[in-house]
């Protein structure tokens, strides 16, 4: 699988991409699509990206590399705390949001993660990838608080994850903009929760324990 950080073609590629599929969904948008917004040849796409599928889950992969590398960066500046965390969380709604004509397709792939195949090799990986990026970033907003979490930040990864696929299931059965509100005050009441009980002072954290295995 092409790897998204090399070059800036790439990420002007892969830029281009969510813009694309976020218009068009996925069965509009079209590799030459991407290629003209990204403003790079067709060939250099095909190259990099053997399939839409892999376009798709290369941007939302790219994304989230420069979500963790933007909570770093915070960190390393003093940037932490609740309202750190809180910004970090808008930016991953964000990101699913933006993508949202393409969310019935990321259902359907999210559903091939149990396959033996290259496809769900990719999609393991990027679970893999995407919930260990969550854990490290939620280990530096909390670092002065570490301790006092409601969660261990391993499993807090996996909920954070867990709720935006869910949203993400909730935006491919979206039809109407009444729809669409509606999952957005889901979003914002799931924020909330976040904002009050991520970190529990007064209340004793729940003991470590080893992960419950998920089903994809």
């Amino acid at each position: 699988m092409a790897d998204p950080r090399p070059t800036s073609s790439a990420d002007r590629v892969l830029r281009a991409a969510a813009r694309v599929f976020g218009r068009a969904g996925y069965s509009g948008a079209t590799l030459a699509a991407v290629a003209r917004e990204a403003g790079v040849s067709q060939g250099l796409l095909r190259r990099r990206f053997d399939s839409k599928a892999e376009l798709l889950l290369s941007a939302q992969r790219a994304t989230f590399r420069q979500l963790h590398q933007r909570i770093i960066e915070r960190a390393r500046h003093g940037e932490r705390g609740i309202d750190s965390a809180l910004d970090a969380l808008d930016g991953m709604w964000g990101s699913v949001r933006e993508l949202r004509a393409g969310a019935p397709f990321l259902v359907e792939l999210l559903s091939l993660a149990d396959r033996d195949d290259p496809t769900g090799e990719r999609l393991r990986a990027f679970f893999h990838e995407s919930t260990t990026l969550l854990e490290d970033g939620i280990r530096h907003t909390f670092a002065d608080d570490l301790g006092a979490l409601a969660l261990p930040p391993g499993r807090m990864a996996v909920v954070i994850r867990v709720l935006l696929q869910g949203l993400v299931i909730e935006l491919a059965r979206a039809r109407t903009p009444e729809d669409f509100a509606a999952i957005d005050q889901s979003y914002s009441d799931m924020r909330e929760l976040f904002r009050r009980f991520v970190v529990a002072k007064d209340v004793e954290p729940l003991p470590a324990a080893e992960p419950i295995p998920l089903p994809w």
